[in-house]
């Protein structure tokens, strides 16, 4: 029954794209549409913790607070995988996670600014998902926030995590800098933070952490500063990072990075960029799969597709015909995870 209204609401949000937008709450068993100037917002405040609000592609006005433990997917941010729909995306210049945000899912969709997690709040359980963001700190300090999950998301800035630990950075495309944090397992990134800096280290001050798998671009070999007690295996860098009081286990130095990847042009995110291995039998991670971030339990998903069912094609004809008819076309793949 579930599917069922889901692809209802699917439906109807795609045929709406072109005129008012539309947002769907889900909350037990049921499906609201919600239109207007702020449907995001009004779906918002309908919801309960536990309910999933999806939304439609384009740019949509979004809460400036999210509080509540709910699920938030989008349509995808790849433009080349959301033709039929547009990326779904807010221009927010600041989306605040609140502290009553426990059990927060957000998935598929771009915040044009950052991502923070309110001031010395404990806010547990967020999972952050094939998302696409400038930046994320958690404000505050004391380490409250735990067993956060950050997956398959391109970051366009630093990520601070000094009120966070316990948590994880999965498969990522990072274009800045992580800082702070303790206790974290950080796997399966690529790190494309190029400033020339001796002083400004991509990795810095995050300890009692295991990083593993990751490909580390900066140009010169400040790679890792202040952080202590860490373990580092299987990672692919183009220097030999200093030693420190770290532990460092089989990876992978000296590398010419410009070589290993299918399609690599420069330093910063492109979505044209391929970020496969040439040979990925050559650079096999702590786990057994491949280095970077096709390998490790959660690998990239192509062009990051969110997890609800996908519009793939709409075609919706501008007018009635003869009989009074609108004849619409609707193509939807469904997504395994």
């Amino acid at each position: 029954m579930k599917k069922t209204i889901l692809i209802i609401a699917i439906v109807a949000l795609a045929i709406t794209v072109n005129a008012q937008q539309k947002v769907a709450l889900h909350s037990n068993g049921t499906s609201t549409i919600f239109g207007g100037s702020n449907p995001f917002t009004d779906a918002y405040n309908a919801s309960a913790n536990g309910d999933t609000i999806y939304l439609p592609g384009g740019n949509i006005p979004f809460p400036t607070t999210i509080d509540k433990g709910i699920v938030i997917i989008g349509a995808g941010h790849y433009p080349d995988s959301t033709t039929a729909t547009n990326p779904t995306v807010s221009n927010a210049i600041t989306l605040l996670i609140g502290e009553n945000a426990d059990n927060l899912h957000m998935e598929g969709f771009e915040v044009t600014g950052a991502i923070n997690f309110a001031t010395n709040a404990n806010i547990d359980n967020v999972v952050l998902k094939r998302l696409r963001f400038k930046s994320m700190s958690y404000l505050g300090s004391g380490n409250l926030c735990e067993n956060h999950v950050v997956r398959e998301c391109v970051i366009t800035g630093d990520i601070n995590l000094l009120n966070c630990k316990s948590s994880m950075i999965s498969n990522c495309i990072i274009d800045g800098r992580i800082l702070n944090g303790i206790e974290m397992g950080i796997s399966n990134n690529l790190l494309l933070y190029n400033s020339a800096a001796i002083s400004l280290y991509t990795i810095n001050n995050v300890d009692n952490s295991y990083f593993s798998n990751n490909i580390l671009l900066k140009p010169n070999n400040s790679l890792i500063g202040s952080t202590e007690l860490s373990t580092f295996e299987k990672n692919i860098y183009g220097f030999v990072p200093a030693i420190g009081s770290n532990t460092f286990v089989n990876n992978y130095e000296g590398v010419t990075l410009s070589s290993i990847f299918v399609n690599y042009n420069g330093l910063i995110f492109d979505y044209s960029q391929d970020y496969h291995l040439v040979n990925s039998l050559l650079y096999v991670g702590a786990d057994g799969s491949e280095v970077g971030i096709y390998g490790g339990f959660f690998p990239y998903k192509t062009a990051a597709v969110p997890q609800n069912p996908h519009i793939q094609v709409k075609n919706i004809a501008p007018t009635t015909d003869v009989n009074g008819d609108l004849q619409i076309q609707i193509q939807v793949g469904a997504q395994n995870e």
